[in-house]
């Protein structure tokens, strides 16, 4: 479920719709693989390794929370802004969830 090929990242970049927020920006484009994939892009404006390293695992588990109720088969790659390293939890969920209702995905939230 993860986009790792700079290809993919490109072809995503090149041809997807844009959400940029003040915390993350997300690229959508749809795949052909049946299922939802994640890239992540963390700059090292973000923060040092460890910052940049919480901001990714964050950005993982908000993916999980808000795709998994959802059919829909598309790459998002994520671009954390330095805003992101301060941001909480909930603060990136709701930024995330925003982000995928204007690139037109619908939302489920997982409970628990």
């Amino acid at each position: 479920m993860r986009l790792t090929d700079s290809a993919e990242f490109e072809r995503v970049y090149r041809q997807g719709t844009a959400y940029r927020g003040k915390l993350i920006s997300v690229h959508a484009f749809p795949n052909e693989h049946g299922t939802p994939r994640l890239g992540l892009s963390v700059s090292r404006k973000v923060g040092n390794a460890v910052t940049r390293n919480a901001v990714r695992r964050r950005l993982r588990e908000v993916f999980q929370s808000c795709i998994s109720g959802t059919s829909e088969n598309l790459d998002l790659v994520v671009s954390a802004r330095p805003a992101a390293a301060e941001a909480t939890f909930e603060e990136l969920r709701e930024e995330f969830s925003k982000s995928l209702g204007k690139v037109g995905v619908p939302v489920e939230y997982r409970q628990g």
